[in-house]
């Protein structure tokens, strides 16, 4: 096995884990309904890394606004 093939090799589980971590935390997310999940899902494993880049930057935003209080119900 030269170097180049063990990269390649490891690209691609690298690739593959985070296509992987982001459909699980869409699947896990309360931010949507199962067929925009589903979607989501179609999304992650059509485009590999740029599917799964694009969903989990809008999965950070939504989580990011579930954990803000809602404008004037805070002190």
């Amino acid at each position: 096995m030269t170097p180049a093939s063990f990269l390649g090799g490891l690209l691609i589980l690298a690739i593959l884990a985070f296509q992987v971590r982001t459909t699980v935390r869409v699947w896990r997310s309360g931010a949507f309904d199962r067929p925009q999940k589903m979607a989501q899902s179609r999304l992650i494993w059509l485009l590999p890394f740029i599917g799964a880049a694009i969903v989990g930057a809008v999965l950070e935003d939504e989580e990011r606004r579930d954990r803000k209080d809602p404008p004037g119900l805070g002190s």
